[in-house]
């Protein structure tokens, strides 16, 4: 019984993953004319330590191939939202940062994702319950980077 619950429990969480993706990127393509992928990119470079990422590590944070990352990062960056710059540790990299119209972006698609996310989130949890799910989730993220059992 336990397995089929963990099972239910999986499609659950997938379907809501889904849902979630569903409705914050028809928003901001609706409001911003930006798709979620690349509100996903910019938000993973943004706050970086000097605001700007190898493309591996843009890669990792958002949990794709490099390939796919270099894929994400030439669109992106022929919207203008980022641009790429040499790697000063290792010059045979490059880095990619935002320009300063990816950075209004940013600032505008995270106002517009946090309206979206609240809208399906207090619907149905209390600000205290949503903080809760939020420590669990990340709780299981960092077991699971760490290679560590769920």
């Amino acid at each position: 019984m336990l397995a089929a619950s963990r099972i239910e429990w999986l499609s659950d969480l997938i379907r809501l993953e889904i849902v979630l993706w569903d409705r914050v990127n028809a928003r901001l393509k609706a409001e911003l004319g930006l798709s979620l992928a690349f509100f996903q990119a910019l938000h993973a470079i943004g706050p970086s330590a000097d605001a700007s990422l190898r493309v591996g590590d843009l890669a990792r944070a958002l949990r794709i191939t490099v390939g796919a990352a270099s894929k994400l990062v030439d669109r992106v960056e022929a919207a203008g939202l980022i641009r790429r710059e040499l790697d000063a540790d290792d010059r045979r990299a490059s880095r990619v940062a935002l320009t300063d119209t990816g950075r209004a972006m940013l600032a505008d698609a995270s106002a517009t994702g946090e309206a979206e996310m609240a809208s399906v989130l207090d619907a149905g949890l209390t600000a205290d319950q949503q903080q809760q799910i939020h420590t669990h989730i990340r709780r299981l993220l960092n077991a699971a980077e760490q290679g560590e059992p769920l």
